[in-house]
């Protein structure tokens, strides 16, 4: 009798196991971007949006060749916008689906902005995404993107970066990256490392830089890659002080809020912050799959998964130079 609950056991357990992994199934997107002259655009930013609200999901950048390969990405329907300085954003949709979770668009075409000068105004504005010599730089500070989100929401959106089960962080899959605060090397991993991200806001944070390959200045154990986390410094002489508050509502509320100062002289400058993060994360996770034999229908199973993740943290921070 045992051994027959047994065998019946196994194959349900199989099933559990089968559709979680259907659950957790992610797809890439390639596509490749040209001028109107069908040059291929180094540099170019791809953003995938999500369809229904136009929340950032991932972004990427493209290569020498013009490609841009972004993966893991949710099964869902997206829209996709590239932009690049001096030339016109274009906007596409597309779909990862379970039969088709790994697609390549065809070839997206910028046109260059065309525009009659009645006055010349110079600004500087960075954009969202900077690809230098050696790193990437993720500038968060003004990003709309990015506001109301944390260290790791940022991070789960940046180019090349993945954040897999027990945060463990990986770029240009590769695990062991170093995780920096304004140069210096945070010393957690694991899940404390994820609890401390999620409980920094990107309001504190002026920019990421993404080091792939690290040069000989770095500890050779950042041969995986680094993330320097560079936090908002003021560099007006005087006091100078900021408060943020941001609030959010999907299935349950979030909300935060925080202040720094700043006060800085010829010799001395002194700065801090003070922030407090409120989060109730909600995830509905819903499976049906049916099963045929021969085109009749033998049977279904539904699956319907709940995940909760609830944070509430103040943190602090003061320095001196």
């Amino acid at each position: 009798m045992k051994m027959r609950r047994l065998f019946l056991f196994i194959p349900v357990l199989l099933l559990f196991v089968f559709a979680e992994a259907q659950n957790t199934q992610k797809g890439k997107l390639t596509l490749a971007v040209v001028s109107d002259q069908q040059q291929p655009l180094e540099n170019a930013t791809v953003e995938v949006l999500r369809k229904k609200d136009s929340i950032l999901v991932k972004a990427g950048i493209t290569d020498q060749a013009g490609i841009a390969e972004i993966e893991n990405i949710k099964l869902g329907d997206y829209l996709l916008k590239i932009s690049m300085v001096n030339y016109t954003s274009t906007y596409s949709y597309f779909s990862l689906t379970a039969q088709q979770a790994d697609i390549t668009l065809p070839k997206i075409t910028l046109q260059p902005k065309t525009t009659q000068l009645d006055g010349v105004t110079v600004t500087g504005r960075k954009p969202f995404i900077q690809k230098l010599i050696d790193r990437i730089v993720v500038n968060v500070d003004n990003s709309i993107v990015s506001s109301g989100s944390t260290a790791m929401d940022v991070l789960e959106r940046s180019p090349g970066v993945t954040v897999g089960q027990n945060d463990v962080i990986s770029m240009a899959g590769k695990a062991g990256v170093i995780i920096m605060i304004n140069g210096k090397i945070v010393p957690m991993t694991g899940e404390e490392l994820g609890n401390y991200l999620r409980s920094l806001p990107s309001t504190v944070i002026e920019r990421i830089d993404l080091i792939t390959n690290p040069s000989a200045r770095y500890d050779a154990a950042g041969n995986a890659g680094i993330i320097d986390i560079r936090m908002k410094k003021d560099q007006r002489l005087g006091f100078n002080g900021t408060f943020t508050a941001n609030y959010g509502m999907g299935y349950y509320p979030k909300t935060g809020a925080g202040n720094t100062f700043n006060y800085r002289s010829k010799k001395v400058n002194l700065f801090g912050n003070l922030n407090y993060n409120y989060s109730n994360n909600f995830n509905n996770l819903i499976t049906r799959r049916d099963f045929f034999e021969n085109g009749i229908h033998q049977g279904a199973y539904d699956q319907d998964n709940m995940i909760r993740r609830y944070i509430n943290s103040t943190g602090a921070r003061v320095g001196a130079d």
